[in-house]
């Protein structure tokens, strides 16, 4: 072998073994970036599984909490829904207290007229025997055509603006008189506002309007869980009770 040809091989093994050197350089990182990514998707797969056990931890007490309602509430049709608010529940459950739960349900009355209800519990824990709600909110509203049946035949019922528009035929003609809903007690009152005859006028406070009106005063049943009647209000298709409580108790078995 002469002097050229040693160095060329030289050469040559010089540039094979930097080669192989930027091949490693190369290849090293996907070892840590592959580390990454499987420790992301355990991450993930890890908070998936912790969501999932919280949702269902969540369900299981709604299921109580609606027992014990339909337990104590004869007048309830089906066992209602109930939402417990507040993420993570299972941080709220090991502190015994939720900050909020909604209960959603249908109701019928003595008299037998249907009853949509919509309750707010705050500020709920957990006691011996059941759970406790600090204050509650809740609306008990009953579809006009119900209210409409009980009238009797040719009697019409409308929300209109916020109050009620009552149309029946008088001797033959449409005698409508609109009044507004207020809370007299436990006593749904009627004031009137308008009236008129056959399209024309008359001064709502008349005698036979008024005793008209005084004759369609309702009274409310007792509210469950014991809510105290706060308001009455009246949209296009039905007439709202509101009622408040504090300290409401929901006893039952644990």
């Amino acid at each position: 072998m002469n002097h050229r040809t040693a160095q060329a091989d030289a050469r040559a093994k010089t540039v094979v073994r930097g080669s192989a050197r930027r091949g490693t350089a190369a290849r090293g990182p996907r070892g840590p970036r592959r580390t990454r990514r499987w420790a992301l998707a355990g991450a993930c797969a890890l908070l998936a599984g912790l969501v999932l056990a919280d949702r269902v931890a969540a369900g299981v007490t709604e299921g109580r909490m609606a027992d014990r309602i339909a337990a104590r509430q004869s007048a309830l049709v089906a066992a209602p829904d109930v939402s417990v608010d507040g993420f993570p529940f299972l941080w709220n459950a090991a502190a015994g207290s939720y900050p909020e739960v909604e209960v959603d349900g249908r109701a019928r009355t003595e008299d037998g007229l249907p009853v949509t209800a919509s309750l707010d519990l705050h500020d709920v824990s957990r006691r011996a025997g059941g759970y406790s709600a600090a204050k509650a909110r809740a609306e008990f509203s009953v579809p006009l055509d119900a209210l409409e049946a009980k009238r009797g035949a040719g009697v019409r019922l409308t929300g209109r603006d916020g109050r009620l528009e009552i149309t029946r035929s008088f001797m033959g003609v449409p005698l409508v008189v609109t009044a507004a809903l207020k809370l007299s007690g436990d006593t749904v009152t009627l004031e009137p506002a308008a009236a008129s005859l056959a399209g024309r006028p008359l001064d709502p406070a008349n005698p036979q309007i008024a005793a008209a009106l005084k004759a369609a005063e309702r009274k409310i049943p007792e509210l469950p869980l014991g809510l105290v009647p706060s308001g009455v209000s009246v949209d296009g298709s039905a007439v709202t009770v509101h009622g408040e409580a504090k300290d409401v108790s929901l006893a039952g078995g644990a």
